[in-house]
């Protein structure tokens, strides 16, 4: 396993597909060792409980209604746990697989994105569970950089890929 970074990650960045499509700004958010993700929308939880299970038959996962920001476009959110989305969409090939990790600044204000794997073979426009600890809220604005996924390359392409019920999303 090795990091992509640098100038093999620009090289990837190129290829069609690329490892990430719809940056707002990459001269901006492409950073020494992954990419910055960026807020596309926010959602919150209304419509009872998920439900996990070992082999998915009972699964259940809700679905939140999407917030809008102030006439200012802002998001203010009160402490609880939200849903958000990226503008950009990821294409994870066979050989690669990434993690996301919460852009210090968020972690600073008192807020953090918790993500799963970006399994080989996912492409989609993903989304994170945000919760926010301050107990004053957080205050978000549309493409606010929140989450840097960074890319690790395999030593040989995955003998399986991503299937799951999230592909393309």
């Amino acid at each position: 396993m090795e990091l992509i970074a640098g100038k093999e990650l620009r090289r990837r960045l190129a290829l069609d597909p690329p490892l990430l499509s719809g940056l707002v700004d990459p001269d901006v958010q492409l950073q020494m060792n992954g990419v910055d993700l960026t807020l596309a929308a926010v959602g919150r939880w209304e419509n009872g409980p998920g439900r996990v299970d070992f082999d998915n038959s009972g699964r259940r996962i809700p679905s939140p209604s999407p917030l809008l920001p102030a006439d200012d476009g802002v998001f203010r959110l009160p402490p609880g746990p939200y849903w958000v989305r990226y503008n950009e969409t990821v294409h994870i090939p066979a050989d690669v697989f990434a993690i996301g990790r919460t852009r210090s600044s968020l972690l600073r204000s008192g807020a953090q994105i918790g993500t799963a794997l970006w399994d080989s073979g996912y492409s989609g426009q993903s989304g994170s569970l945000l919760t926010v600890h301050h107990p004053a809220g957080l205050e978000l604005t549309a493409d606010a950089r929140v989450l840097q996924l960074v890319f690790f390359r395999l030593a040989e392409p995955a003998d399986a890929t991503y299937r799951g019920i999230f592909q393309n999303e």
